[in-house]
């Protein structure tokens, strides 16, 4: 998501750990906090604290304000594009090599090591945080 979505739900996140508030609330199990938050609707407590969160210090900073404008291209070209053509025009890889390396298994890879955080370290790792 654009830097925006992910500070706020990051603040949230921190603020209401392992409560209803919390995105990922690892509390409704693995596969919630791993990947599920992200294929439901968000319950209406982290809609509700969501909008609490000050986030004036974010949306004051002009090129986080120019990157949630433009976010959709940011994330096309910086992402998809220019990981695809690189290993085609300059390594010599075959496009469907270079597509299926650098948008699928790069992607989720990635996607998998981060909401890691949200699953396995939630779940299993020490919670030395003060409530």
């Amino acid at each position: 998501n654009s830097v925006f979505n992910w500070v706020r739900d990051h603040r949230v996140h921190h603020k209401y750990s392992e409560t209803d508030a919390d995105p990922h609330n690892s509390k409704r199990g693995f596969f919630f906090a791993h990947v599920g938050w992200l294929m439901c609707r968000k319950h209406k407590d982290v809609i509700e604290k969501g909008r609490m969160v000050d986030m004036s210090d974010v949306m004051a900073d002009p090129l986080v304000r120019f990157h949630e404008k433009h976010f959709f291209w940011f994330k096309l070209v910086l992402c998809f594009i220019i990981p695809t053509i690189v290993p085609y025009y300059y390594f010599g890889e075959s496009l469907l090599v270079s597509v299926l390396t650098m948008n699928f298994f790069r992607y989720i890879l990635t996607l998998n090591f981060t909401w890691a955080v949200n699953s396995a370290a939630h779940i299993w790792g020490n919670k030395p945080f003060d409530r």
